[in-house]
């Protein structure tokens, strides 16, 4: 599954980033790397970018560049 597939407050692990250029090594250096937990914490009012926690920390990240984050979803 893809991580902009997940809805409010549901958690993934990040198996694998794709192909989205320089954004990918600045992802990586905020701590988005397979095997790390990830959390959708909400949606802009117009639904994109989207909040997501990674190790205690808030990013935005808009929908086209999640579409290349696969995941998988982990029970709470």
């Amino acid at each position: 599954m893809q991580l902009c597939d997940l809805k409010n407050g549901e958690r993934a692990r990040i198996i694998k980033i794709g192909r989205i250029g320089e954004l990918k090594k600045r992802l990586v250096d905020m701590g988005v790397t397979a095997g790390e937990t990830i959390k959708l914490e909400r949606n802009a009012p117009l639904g994109d970018p989207q909040e997501y926690i990674v190790k205690s920390t808030g990013i935005a990240i808009r929908k086209e560049d999640a579409k290349n984050i696969e995941v998988e979803k982990v029970e709470e």
